[in-house]
């Protein structure tokens, strides 16, 4: 559909924020709020707060999600809320920002919102140390990938004398989320910070941590590490691998960003699967956290795959969304509605809804004027586990609401119907970023019903066997169909 949406599209691509094209934040409240005093964000969250500094800080987020958080119109007794009151009444004795930060998501996953969270801010990230293990956690068991003093493919069996199924229930606590896949996933990413790993109680008094595994091949092992200086990340966040001999493709996209580089790179891969003729094209959103949806729609239109269904947007207007993101003002989206044939929100709408085709055609728009590179007639595949989220799980439930490939590996850490759009809030006094999910995203096909995750038409975990011999058991499966 031709929508006369061109100038809200562009005022959009220049106040982008973290989180899905759109946002939508809730209605001010009636909370006051005490702001915390700025504090350095370098001590890796070990820094002692004062009980004072930790209720001013927990109020803080309190307030935040009260007058912002999707949930709050539709039940004025917010369960997260409810719980950051709890939290509030019982901060009685001096705690690290870390304990803190591990007890607010706590509450915040008391709403079972996985984009409504805490998190390390980027800058306290780069500057605190890990140990020297990276981590996944499949269906086949927290795994350690290569790189490290630990074999790649072995099984973790404990960490700091806490087992497998212990480590599963701090999960599960502290980690906001939809489904377990999800909480696992950041579980995975997150536990070898020395923020995590104090806030758990994992650490000896030295900082250091006993790990025992069982390697691929051998009986099980121990070691003890220690935290070291992060090392930098070496990796492109897209890239592709072409297989010839089993005529396959595969995109690898660690993020959604639809950059110049991004485009680049997709029309490259594009022609080479025309060169090569390949059968088989495969896009890769293991680990994807999400970003900007209207990637999916550059990926899908360079394969000929057209999209009937389209997500529609459930979106709060508040004081907050306002200041952050002025055009999602009703008076600014009223012509775009107009255009559409639809009636516009009203003036001082509190929550509005953008239908799935006006998505679909903002989206479109996101992607400007330029020519894709276009190879139809190829079989597709999704990559999938839980750590595709977000903006990425909506890729994968776009090209599963309107049958246009299969979805192979693991489930998603999404729901299909989820909330999500973020606005983010430093909080004063500690080095975390509070995330706050703004609107529901509806989805595409609402006749299929909802559901805590996307399943894969093929499962394909990653396992101990295929890490240790460095190869991806996902995309083995897709080259041996």
């Amino acid at each position: 559909m031709g929508l006369n949406t061109r100038g809200w599209a562009d005022n959009w691509a220049r106040q982008r924020r973290s989180g899905l094209w759109f946002s939508a934040v809730l209605c001010a409240g009636s909370l006051s709020v005490t702001t915390p005093s700025p504090a350095a964000p370098t001590d890796c969250g070990t820094g002692s707060l004062s009980v004072a500094q930790a209720r001013a800080a927990v109020e803080f987020v309190r307030v935040q999600v009260h007058d912002a958080h999707w949930h709050a119109p539709l039940n004025g007794a917010d369960p997260a809320v409810q719980a950051l009151t709890r939290l509030l009444k019982s901060l009685s004795a001096p705690l690290t920002a870390a304990e803190l930060a591990r007890r607010t998501n706590m509450a915040l996953a008391e709403d079972r919102d996985g984009h409504l969270r805490l998190e390390f801010a980027p800058d306290a990230t780069a500057a605190c140390f890990v140990l020297p293990l990276t981590l996944e956690w499949t269906d086949d068991g927290l795994l350690v990938l290569p790189g490290g003093p630990i074999p790649a493919g072995a099984r973790v069996v404990s960490i700091g004398s806490h087992s497998l199924e212990d480590l599963q229930v701090l999960a599960a606590q502290s980690t906001p989320h939809e489904n377990l896949y999800w909480a696992r996933s950041t579980f995975a990413r997150q536990i070898a910070r020395v923020d995590m790993l104090a806030a758990l109680g994992l650490a000896a008094r030295d900082g250091s941590v006993e790990v025992v595994y069982e390697p691929p091949q051998g009986s099980e092992a121990r070691v003890r590490l220690k935290p070291a200086r992060p090392k930098p990340e070496t990796r492109p966040w897209i890239g592709y691998q072409i297989f010839t001999e089993s005529s396959t493709g595969v995109l690898r996209l660690d993020r959604c960003d639809p950059t110049e580089e991004f485009f680049s790179v997709l029309a490259a891969f594009m022609r080479e699967v025309k060169q090569k003729d390949l059968r088989k094209v495969a896009v890769d959103l293991r680990g994807n956290p999400g970003g900007d949806s209207s990637v999916a729609l550059a990926v899908l239109g360079s394969l000929g795959l057209h999209v009937e269904q389209g997500f529609s947007v459930d979106v709060r207007v508040s004081a907050q969304l306002l200041h952050d993101m002025p055009m999602f003002d009703p008076a600014s989206v009223a012509p775009a509605f107009q255009a559409a044939g639809l009636a516009a929100p009203a003036a001082d709408a509190r929550e509005y809804l953008i239908p799935g085709p006006m998505v679909l055609g903002l989206l479109a728009q996101r992607l400007g004027d330029r020519t894709l590179e276009v190879v139809p007639g190829r079989d597709f595949y999704v990559l999938t586990n839980g750590g595709t989220f977000s903006s990425a799980a909506l890729f994968a439930a776009l090209v599963r609401d309107n049958h246009l490939g299969s979805l192979v590996g693991e489930p998603t850490g999404n729901s299909v119907t989820f909330n999500g759009s973020e606005i983010e809030r430093p909080i004063p006094g500690l080095p975390y970023t509070l995330h706050l999910s703004t609107a529901r995203l509806l989805r595409p096909d609402r006749l299929a019903g909802p559901s805590p995750t996307l399943l894969p038409d093929l499962r394909a975990p990653q396992t101990p066997a295929a890490l240790s011999a460095g190869r991806d058991a996902a995309v083995e499966r897709i080259r041996n169909l």
